[in-house]
């Protein structure tokens, strides 16, 4: 019988498209921060910017912003004013939030902000993302104490809500000034943010995906809290660093067998040489042998043709036991 080669199955695209990713900035200074995530062209898509000011707004280039508030003048610190304003928004944030993966920014200390981040945490709850990452600062103590103790409990209130949590204290920042604060701080989250969701919708020259990063911020700890740090360097001064993994993290992990899960992702330009199997034989053995039996370790590798040969760079993210 001849083959009927017409026949066809048809595909039906999706009416809506809705990114694998959402990264929100919620209140003022989150906003600042996600705004510069553009210098990143591939998170541009991914950007979305919830205040209540307009003037704030206004300074901000991002595509996608939103302005909650019938007066648009703020919030006036008000925490009780933000929450029950924000509660008018929620019937379109399901259009916005990633069903995949959600990343909620939020500077805790704000009324916006925390007014905003329980609500929009539990809707996410709702929808059924099936990752809900929380990045937030925490106020430096001259702040005020009880600034800073608000904002910690609120922080505690809202860790059985998502999977992971990401913390910048402004308290532990090596800064003089607020300004450089506010800089620093602004910098390692970007950094956090852009490593975490470029590791997922990169192309890399491993396989690693959403799952790995799911593996990690659910299993094998009872903790959500993430620490991240980044090396840079040759071979010989990532032998060294690796040998004393400790140092880069914070004072909880009284060694690196306290470290239950890790991501590493490698970039580096070329993987075709000897050098680069000298690499992944001495510093990646080297970290392997560091840990403990127990942690659970996954890797990505990617390429950047704009970096320096024989130059490697290491992002780290891990959870304590």
């Amino acid at each position: 019988m001849e083959e009927n080669t017409n026949s066809t199955i048809p595909f039906y695209f999706p009416k809506e498209y809705k990114s694998i990713v959402s990264i929100i900035g919620i209140g003022g200074g989150a906003g600042r921060i996600v705004n510069e995530m553009q210098v990143h062209e591939f998170l541009k898509r991914y950007l979305y910017v919830f205040d209540m000011n307009r003037k704030e707004m206004e300074e901000l280039s991002l595509l996608h912003k939103y302005l909650i508030g019938t007066d648009e003048l703020g919030s006036g610190k008000n925490k009780r004013f933000a929450e029950s304003e924000c509660k008018k928004t929620l019937q379109g944030l399901d259009r916005i939030t990633s069903k995949i993966l959600s990343c909620f920014i939020v500077c805790l200390g704000g009324g916006t902000g925390e007014g905003y981040i329980k609500t929009f945490l539990q809707k996410s709850v709702e929808i059924g993302t099936k990752l809900k990452l929380l990045v937030v600062t925490l106020p430096h103590a001259s702040e005020g104490i009880e600034k800073r103790n608000n904002a910690l409990r609120l922080l505690q209130s809202l860790e059985e809500l998502v999977d992971a949590i990401y913390v910048v204290d402004y308290d532990t920042l090596p800064c003089n000034t607020l300004p450089g604060l506010f800089k620093e701080g602004n910098r390692r989250i970007i950094e956090f943010v852009k490593t975490l969701v470029g590791s997922i919708v990169n192309r890399g020259v491993l396989c690693f995906d959403f799952y790995d990063i799911g593996t990690f911020m659910r299993y094998n700890s009872d903790t959500r809290y993430v620490e991240y740090f980044s090396l840079s360097g040759d071979i010989n001064y990532l032998k060294q660093a690796v040998n004393d993994l400790c140092k880069y993290l914070p004072p909880k992990y009284s060694s690196v067998h306290d470290i239950s899960n890790m991501i590493i992702l490698i970039t580096l330009n070329n993987t075709e040489n000897d050098t680069d199997r000298c690499f992944y034989d001495e510093v990646l053995s080297g970290i392997m042998h560091v840990l403990g039996k127990e942690a659970v370790l996954k890797w990505g590798l990617y390429n950047n043709l704009n970096m320096n040969r024989n130059i490697y760079q290491l992002d780290i993210f891990t959870k304590c036991n």
